[in-house]
């Protein structure tokens, strides 16, 4: 009976704000309708009525609704109060110096693999060497054909024309392949770096390394080649890092933590807390003054640990909220919502 009560009461209610052709009215005829909104994104705007991809009418914006505050697209009024209450903070986007840390796993090398190939080709070398003064036509094509061979495959292991040709000239293959060398030591630091983060990988950048076997131990690399291809299981690319060993603590097949910091350059940026990500789109607020949030879409460029690039949709010194953006953005669905059905949050249904 209570049951029949409420729902007689409701469509009495709904009954009382609506109009013959079915629609619901604002109880204030000759308002002046400026645009449509979508009630669940309020940067889709319409000049005629429209419904959204989800079948959802859009939100008739009235005149006396705007003010020169918050008249352009994507703008709703949640109210200074309301943001207080919510506890919304705001911070200015600006120009930063972006810096990304590459983080990756790696091991200590022990690859008598490289080792033996380094052999082959400096055995090759001098055999093409040799051959240049032999008297044997059929020596020297077949020399040379060996150390391209062996050239070839130092390649497909990673090292540079220029590592190769360094070799050639110190003439002996690397012993940090396969032992430490003791205190003060190079060795060999393969990491495994993501297919995503491979074209801000460089030869020639500074590495950090550490391990949770040996706290408080830093160690100190730079990235010296990098695999011409990917592992298809992983899909990561291994980086060669030449570490230092101050204290003789590194041992073959040991796994550190490589960090890789990549200077991006100045950026305008904004913090991470600052971007709502929809799935399909993302989305900052935008506080404009008299308790006026402007939804606006971004596209996001590249990222630090705390700091993303806003590559386009915003302008420096525009102040975004950096907390509580989830409840404003929920607090605009539910205002569009309550509105799109003829109901105001605060006061209920409209007379």
């Amino acid at each position: 009976m209570k049951m029949t009560l409420v729902v007689a009461v409701a469509l009495a209610a709904l009954a009382a704000c609506g109009r013959s052709d079915g629609r619901i009215s604002d109880g204030k005829p000759g308002r002046k309708i400026l645009f449509y909104r979508s009630p669940m994104d309020p940067g889709q705007t319409s000049p005629v009525p429209a419904k959204d991809s989800m079948g959802m009418d859009f939100v008739p914006v009235y005149a006396d609704e705007k003010t020169s505050a918050d008249a352009e697209p994507g703008s709703f009024r949640v109210g200074e109060g309301r943001l207080q209450l919510i506890g919304v903070t705001g911070e200015p986007a600006r120009s930063a110096d972006l810096i990304r840390s590459i983080r990756a796993v790696g091991r200590i090398a022990y690859d008598p693999e490289l080792y033996r190939t380094q052999e082959e080709y400096i055995a090759a070398l001098a055999a093409a060497r040799q051959a240049e003064g032999s008297s044997l036509a059929q020596t020297s094509p077949r020399a040379r054909s060996l150390l391209a061979s062996s050239r070839l495959r130092l390649r497909l292991q990673g090292l540079t024309d220029a590592q190769i040709d360094a070799l050639g000239v110190i003439g002996k293959p690397d012993m940090g392949l396969l032992l430490s060398s003791g205190k003060g030591g190079i060795l060999w630091l393969y990491a495994e770096i993501y297919e995503s983060d491979l074209p801000l990988v460089r030869v020639g950048q500074a590495v950090e390394a550490t391990t949770r076997s040996l706290p408080g131990e830093a160690f100190r690399g730079v990235i010296a080649s990098i695999d011409p291809v990917l592992n298809p299981k992983t899909r990561t690319a291994r980086a060669r890092i030449r570490v230092t060993d101050p204290r003789g603590l590194l041992r073959p097949d040991m796994y550190l933590d490589a960090d890789i910091r990549v200077d991006l350059g100045r950026r305008l940026t904004v913090p991470r807390d600052a971007v709502v990500d929809t799935g399909t789109r993302q989305v900052v607020f935008i506080l404009r003054g008299g308790g006026v949030v402007v939804a606006r879409p971004v596209r996001l460029g590249e990222s630090s640990d705390d700091r993303v690039e806003v590559a386009s949709g915003l302008s420096e010194g525009d102040e975004v909220v950096t907390s509580g953006n989830f409840l404003i953005d929920s607090e605009s669905n539910l205002k569009a919502a309550l509105a799109g059905m003829g109901m105001d949050r605060d006061a209920g249904v409209k007379p």
